[in-house]
């Protein structure tokens, strides 16, 4: 089963995916810290908050439009690293851009709450960073 969330940004594909493979740029918005290899076959880390950590490997990388990487939790028996994908595309809309997110294989109703609210935060908080015109 699958989580699906849209986003628009004002800001164009190519900032956008700044901030979904650049490892100082993802913590501004998601986690504390990350190690992002965003080239197929790369690792994907995230350190969530010191005790939660989101492991995968990529995909597809294809910038600055969309990014395929699997996803799962250390020390999750559940949901192991690697376990489901996350699938983001990045279409421009106008003078933004407009995200859509898909996080397929959560086999729970559980994980699907939990991953929908998780990515629609998440989501609020890129397009709040992203957004932002920088100096």
């Amino acid at each position: 089963m699958n989580v699906e969330v849209e986003q628009r940004i004002a800001a164009s594909p190519a900032t956008v995916f700044a901030y979904l493979v650049d490892p100082e740029k993802f913590v501004e918005w998601m986690g504390i810290g990350a190690q992002l290899e965003a080239w197929p076959g790369g690792t994907f880390r995230l350190n969530v908050d010191g005790e939660h950590f989101a492991r995968g490997e990529y995909r597809e990388v294809e910038p600055p439009h969309r990014l395929v990487f699997t996803w799962g939790w250390e020390g999750d028996a559940d949901l192991t690293p690697g376990s489901t994908i996350v699938e983001i595309t990045l279409t421009p809309v106008g003078a933004g851009t407009l995200l859509r997110l898909r996080h397929s294989g959560l086999a729970t109703a559980a994980q699907r709450a939990s991953h929908r609210s998780g990515w629609a935060m998440y989501m609020d908080k890129l397009r709040a960073r992203a957004g932002q015109p920088t100096a």
